[in-house]
This record gives C-alpha cells, structure tokens and sequence, in this order.
C-alpha cells in the first residue's frame, strides 16, 4: 500500500483558544493529523507553560516544547476592540474552536464562536461540567485526580491516595476531546452541521475509571488500592528479583499454569487447588504472593523477565523513564527537530502510524506571536496595539465577520 501523501486534517482550520495542557495537547493532535492550528495567546505573556519550568532549552520550557507543535502563534488583546475583531474573523474562518475559558470569562469576553460561525465545531474544555455547582472551579489535573477518586486507588495499600506521575486527567480530557472533534467533523461532512462540545476534566477522569467504576457500581463497596498489583488478577503486579523490580501480566489461567511449570519450574503451584482459577488466586492473593516473592529473589530481574518472554508470559523490567527512552522501540518514537530560536532539540512524536508509517514531528512550537503579523494580514485585519485595553468594547460574537 502506498503511503499516503495527504493527512486525514488536511484543510482543517483550528483556532485555539486553549492554555495549559488539556487543550494543547488536543489541538497538537489536530495538528499532527494535518489541520492548521492556529494558537490564540495573551500578549506579552503567552501561554503560562511557557514559564513552567526548569528544565528549559534555551528560555524554552520543555513543558511547553511537549505540547504544542505544528501550531502558529498569533497574540490577541481579547478584551480590545481590535483583538476581538481579529478573533471574529478567525473564528468565521475556522472549522473548529477549543477553549478553556471559565464561565464568567466567556461571559465577559462575550465569547460565543458559534453566533459566529454556526457551522463551526466549538470544544469547550473545562475543569466541571457547566451544569454542576463546580462549573466555575478553575481545571487543575491534581483536582481532577483527587475529587474523581483516581487518586484514591493509586499508591501502596497502606499508604496514603497518591496522584500518577504525570497529569493523567488532563491527558485523558486531551483524547476525549480530539476523539469527539473528529467526530463532530465527520458528522458535519455529512449533514452540514456544527457541534458544540464539552468535555471536563473531572467527568474525563470518571469515565477513565473504567472496570474499576463499574466495579463499584456492581457491588455497591469502595474500590480498593492495591499500589502495583491488579484487584481481579493474580499474579498481575511488580515483583522483586534480585537485583531490581519488574512485572508480570498473567491475565489468564494458562499464563499461570506455564509460570510454574516453565518459569519457576514448581509444577505443584500450578495443581494447588488454591491457585487453580484466577478467582482462586484472587481470593488467596496473600499466600501467592508471597511464595512469588520467594522464588523470585533468586535471580535477576532480566534473568526472570526472559524465562517469561520464552514461555510466552507479559514481563517487563521496570525501567525509569531515561531508561525507557534508550530503548530500540522508544528511539523509534524520538525524533531531532530543528528550533530557529533554541537550536535542535529531542522530542517524542505521534505514536500511531499510518500504512506502517509515523508522521514526522513537523513544526517546533512558535515563539510567541510568531505569526500575528503574517495571519492579521492574512485575515484583512490591522491591528494598531493588541496590547491595549479598550474602554468600551464591542463583542466579538456580535460582530459581523468581513472575509
């Protein structure tokens, strides 16, 4: 099969209106799959992660680096009459919109993208839902986590409820919201309709509960933690051997069975009636477990993990995460980019491929307002001082867009 020489975005105009995380991350997805993003930002001061660091490359921050490729930069006084009429007819151009704007921010700004483009695909990313009494709590990944109960079930069962290691809600909402934009695409292909979209940190990070919700639902009891081991599957977890950590995934009976006859080589642990079943080895987790341990000390976690892989079982060694980049198969996934202003500079691109092939990085992320000159002109707007403040401004979504 041919590679393909378009992208499925190709021709897609996306205005992002977005800061932080969540929106980025979804709007560098768009982008990555061929749509023009064009990144909407305060003048002056920008997006605030590009101030969210060290570490820095150059007066860079490498936060700021991860999330927001093959975007344009074009900064706006929103609240001046001049940056209002930019965004209008950025908005009247644009296929879709993404902002996290709160509330009373929109309402301020009388920011209503669709008044002005009714065809338009409007995402709204948000830390709570607008119909709940949290709507106008600010969306911070540590909230999410910790209200939705994620934080809950992550850490070491007797210790305290600990957040994942990166902002997991904020990169859960990223997904949803690029899923659902594609989408609401698609659909209007089809029926010349636009959409509004919402998505919310905290009803992201409940849906991505998953078997663990329902769980709960199911059973009517609190779900449990169980730091690096599975609540319905044994042997599921980190072990420790020797020298370092590693896991084993034996999601079935017959991982189990060839565990203990291939791997550990003690065939009685397999025909114990307590370990018999997986519900078996659930219900006796503690005495599994510990015999496990046993064994496993004896040799080396790369000695442990490739009598697994031989026998077929899921083992890994737990690696760091600099560790993990050396890899073969995560070399496969960085790539050099060339960044005008800091010099060249590692980065991790877009994992899924296409006819067997990954994407290219693309674009660095733009300096700030790199491109508010080229795209104002492009959009027959001359903004004299997008750094100031009007009086008494007109809304942008009450504005008639001249194209």
């Amino acid at each position: 099969m041919r590679r393909k020489t378009t992208l499925p975005l190709d021709g897609i105009l996306v205005a992002d209106f977005s800061r932080i995380l969540a929106g980025p991350l979804a709007t560098q997805f768009l982008g990555d799959w061929g749509a023009r993003v064009i990144k909407v930002e305060e003048p002056e001061r920008g997006d605030e992660t590009r101030r969210w660091g060290p570490p820095f490359v150059g007066d860079v921050s490498a936060y700021f680096l991860s999330i927001n490729r093959n975007k344009e930069s074009v900064t706006l006084d929103l609240k001046s009459d001049e940056g209002a009429e930019a965004a209008s007819r950025l908005i009247a151009r644009a296929d879709v919109v993404v902002d996290n704007f709160l509330p009373a921010q929109k309402e301020s700004l009388h920011f209503a993208p669709r008044s002005i483009n009714p065809r338009i695909i409007h995402c709204t990313i948000a830390g709570f839902d607008s119909d709940t009494d949290d709507a106008d709590t600010p969306g911070y990944d540590l909230l999410a986590q910790a209200g939705s109960g994620l934080m809950s079930i992550t850490g070491e069962a007797d210790g305290e409820p600990m957040k994942i290691g990166v902002a997991l809600a904020d990169v859960l909402t990223a997904h949803y919201a690029f899923g659902a934009i594609c989408a609401a695409l698609r659909w209007r292909e089809k029926s010349g309709e636009g959409a509004a979209l919402e998505i919310s940190l905290f009803s992201a990070a409940i849906a991505s509960l998953a078997n663990v919700a329902q769980n709960v639902l199911v059973t009517g009891r609190e779900a449990g933690r169980y730091g690096n081991a599975h609540p319905s599957i044994v042997p599921y977890q980190v072990f420790h051997a020797s020298d370092r950590p590693f896991a084993i995934g034996a999601g079935t009976d017959q991982h189990f069975v060839q565990l203990c006859e291939r791997v550990l080589r003690r065939p009685e642990l397999a025909q114990d009636k307590r370990f018999a079943t997986n519900s078996q080895r659930v219900n006796h987790r503690g005495v599994l477990v510990a015999i496990l341990e046993t064994e496993f000390r004896n040799r080396t976690a790369s000695q442990w993990v490739g009598r697994c892989r031989r026998a077929s079982i899921p083992a890994s060694l737990v690696r760091g995460v600099r560790e993990a980049l050396r890899t073969p198969a995560a070399r496969a996934l960085v790539e050099t980019v060339k960044h005008a202003g800091i010099g060249a500079y590692d980065a991790v691109r877009n994992p899924v491929r296409i006819d067997g092939q990954r994407r290219a990085i693309g674009s660095p992320p733009p300096a700030l307002g790199e491109h508010t000159a080229a795209v104002l002109q492009e959009l027959g707007v001359i903004v004299a001082n997008t750094r100031r403040s009007a009086g008494r401004n007109t809304p942008p979504s009450r504005r008639r867009a001249r194209q």
